[in-house]
């Protein structure tokens, strides 16, 4: 496979590039509830980290508060996994265990993908053995065997989770029938849950967000039992529609769980390991994914859309280095520089401190925010759906009559190309405003679809 990391992400479809309307509607941030302190929940990636330890700075992982990752060695040059080659699994395990060694160092739970360490990488050969063909599961077992054994031996318990299989619903991942999946999950369920007990179970990783409608969702839970439901709920928003948002997502999750009498108190943990298409990361839908992930308290991992030894780079496309962009591209290369996205989460997990605060998101869910108030600072970080924008903020809860100063940051693309290199956000200057009718509207008009805005509000004495 191709090991030009950029060019083969330049020719993915950009949302930026499609002609969409200017997003004007308001967002809104009330003062007067807090929700909690920050948690970082959208600072989880898919892949994206070197198998080389330290090859990536501390630095870059720590600022933006990583906390999640999730990996099984997919697409390691020279490699296919357990279902072709023992000594491919073999390879493929020792990735996922460097990946998980640098999530534990900073702190994070890691997700191991067994369909990786198993070979299933995405559009498979059609001689490739999944497991449970011919009701043949003799290798899926003894891959199970080893790969737990491998996990013990390995001290790789602490902070595990592990995830059964990857978007079963798509035959590009299981060229099978729903029904040998199901049989699947059960299988693997009882395995890991007797080896063990004390790792967390994720799944089931359907591609779709749940619904009463997706013929997959419900058989997984017409088939599941209390002794089988996930530990940790997830699915992939990864489609690109508008009309989808964390919002709509999590009321459909409960829609779901209704109908099939499960208690939310079974469904807390949320995690969508698989977050915006390639065309979304950018910093305007950056801001607008983490506002999503954060209101709804659901953990979220950025996708990854690049291939082969690029897969285990560049944080999931948030850093670059030299020769990225042409044939001498080294996948233990260094020399990182960081995006304008990565200031966006850099902003959100190092500078965001103190108290959550309550907020809305624009009627159309086209723009969002995300704030946090810290002694007298209030932050809001705010952002499109890669949209243009002619947008408010209103922030509620202020004094009458009160005087705000108002810094404003913007976290701008370089000439179009969202892996130049960006070290701080652009500094747009302070005003001061006057809180009337006990409310304070911000008000943003930008041309740039990719641009992400912050907003720093301090009151001043006096009137």
């Amino acid at each position: 496979m191709p090991e030009d990391y950029m060019s083969m992400l330049k020719s993915l479809p950009s949302e930026v590039d499609k002609v969409k309307q200017p997003v004007v509607g308001v967002a809104t941030v009330d003062l007067a509830v807090q929700t909690g302190p920050p948690r970082h929940l959208a600072s989880g990636i898919l892949y994206g980290i070197p198998d080389k330890p330290d090859q990536i700075p501390d630095h870059f992982y720590q600022d933006i508060g990583f906390n999640y990752g999730r990996g099984g060695g997919s697409q390691l040059p020279g490699t296919k996994g357990y279902a072709v080659s023992l000594p491919d699994y073999k390879a493929r395990f020792v990735s996922a265990l460097s990946n998980y060694r640098t999530t534990r160092k900073h702190g994070g739970e890691f997700i191991y993908l067994l369909p990786a360490a198993w070979g299933a990488d995405g559009g498979q050969s059609e001689d490739f053995a999944y497991p449970g063909d011919d009701d043949d599961w003799t290798s899926w077992d003894a891959f199970l065997e080893r790969t737990l054994d491998d996990v013990k031996k390995s001290d790789m318990i602490e902070g595990l989770v592990v995830d059964i299989w990857n978007e079963p619903d798509l035959s590009f991942f299981w060229n099978r029938s729903m029904e040998q999946w199901l049989e699947l999950w059960a299988r693997a369920f009882k395995k890991i849950r007797e080896e063990l007990p004390s790792v967390r179970i994720t799944g089931p990783s359907i591609s779709a967000i749940p619904s009463t409608s997706h013929e997959w969702w419900t058989a997984f839970l017409s088939r599941c039992n209390p002794d089988n439901l996930p530990d940790q709920w997830s699915w992939h928003m990864e489609g690109g529609d508008e009309a989808v948002t964390m919002a709509t997502s999590m009321a459909s999750f409960h829609d779901l769980l209704s109908k099939f009498d499960i208690s939310l108190d079974k469904a807390q943990d949320v995690n969508i390991n698989e977050y915006a298409v390639y065309g979304e990361q950018v910093p305007s839908a950056g801001a607008w994914w983490i506002a999503g992930l954060e209101r709804e308290n659901a953990h979220g991992l950025r996708g990854n859309w690049a291939i082969a030894g690029a897969l285990h780079d560049f944080l999931a496309g948030l850093l670059s280095k030299p020769s990225a962009s042409d044939d001498s591209y080294a996948i233990e290369g260094e020399g990182y520089w960081p995006t304008a996205e990565y200031q966006v989460y850099k902003y959100y997990a190092s500078n965001m401190k103190g108290q959550r605060l309550q907020t809305t998101a624009s009627s159309d869910g086209l723009l969002e925010v995300y704030a946090t108030v810290e002694g007298d600072v209030v932050r809001i970080l705010a952002g499109t759906r890669s949209r243009p924008g002619n947008w408010m903020v209103d922030v509620l809860g202020l004094s009458e009559d009160a005087r705000v100063k108002v810094r404003t940051l913007a976290f701008c693309v370089v000439d179009g190309d969202k892996f130049r290199r960006v070290e701080m956000p652009h500094d747009l200057g302070e005003r001061e405003e006057v809180v009337k009718e006990g409310k304070m509207r911000l008000r943003m008009k930008h041309q740039d679809p990719t641009t992400a805005f912050a907003f720093e509000l301090s009151v001043l004495e006096g009137k």
